[in-house]
């Protein structure tokens, strides 16, 4: 994704990502969501310049982290918040799905154990083959990713940081969103259940003003199998204000909406 943004971009802008601490590499301890706040905080201070302009993208809970951050002083241009995921996390269409999973997590841990146990080139193809079924536009570099997190040790580390994100990002803080609403861009999924357009009516009702975004509906909140060039695209318009803000006219079809809600068993508010 970054190699796509910063073809967009045109080499106007340096870009870093930055991985959560302790999934890759994998670390014996497991990092909470306060780890990864200070974490980010003390890449931005020991690695960049004191005055750098700093623009921040973050995707589903790192719209969460973004937040936290700026909560804290940090200062940036802007913020692009995709997918963003910030609201009642536990409350979620997805997050039954997630927390079945955690019950789980001996079982799968130890799974991930016993495949380590096998050639690392059978374990690399064993990933692109289950990658390809979701797209055809798979790279390398998506194998390698999940190569490093099916490991044992960052697998706790996922799966206790899935827990504590759970227990800890509730209601969102309106008042820290409409205090920076000119520096924040939100771009939500048009059938997002990690991030429903609920959440979006929920922040225009308490900042009105707010700065907003809605993607294609061929574009869900895992971009990355398959829409990178797309959504950077959009990320870096975004940045550099070459797309408007006030979408009011352009919200899906409600239908449509709710239609996709309940496929996942949400119910879908139109107030």
């Amino acid at each position: 994704g970054i190699n796509a943004e910063y073809g967009e971009c045109e080499g106007k802008f340096r870009g870093c990502v930055v991985s959560h601490v302790g999934h890759s590499p994998a670390q014996s301890r497991v990092f909470n969501v306060r780890d990864q706040v200070l974490s980010k905080m003390a890449f931005i201070k020991e690695q960049l310049e004191p005055d750098t302009k700093l623009y921040l993208v973050g995707h589903s809970f790192g719209a969460y982290l973004i937040l936290q951050m700026i909560e804290k002083g940090v200062e940036a241009e802007k913020s692009v918040l995709l997918f963003p995921m910030f609201d009642s996390m536990a409350e979620m269409p997805k997050a039954a799905n997630l927390q079945k999973m955690l019950q789980y997590q001996i079982f799968i841990t130890g799974i991930a154990w016993l495949t380590s146990l096998l050639p690392y080139t059978l374990r690399r193809k064993m990933i692109q083959f289950y990658l390809q079924r979701f797209s055809k536009n798979t790279q390398d570099h998506m194998a390698y990713t999940i190569f490093e997190l099916i490991s044992p040790a960052s697998l706790n580390n996922v799966f206790g940081l899935a827990q504590n994100e759970l227990a800890v990002v509730r209601e969102p803080n309106f008042k820290l969103i409409q205090k920076h609403q000119e520096s924040l861009v939100f771009y939500y999924g048009m059938f997002d259940m990690w991030a429903p357009l609920n959440c979006l009516r929920k922040l225009r009702k308490n900042v009105p003003e707010v700065k907003f975004h809605i993607a294609d509906s061929d574009v869900s909140h895992t971009f990355m199998f398959g829409s990178c060039r797309k959504v950077a695209r959009k990320t870096v318009q975004l940045i550099t204000d070459d797309l408007p803000y006030d979408m009011t006219n352009l919200l899906p079809n409600v239908d449509e909406v709710k239609a996709a809600a309940a496929e996942q068993d949400y119910d879908f508010c139109e107030d």
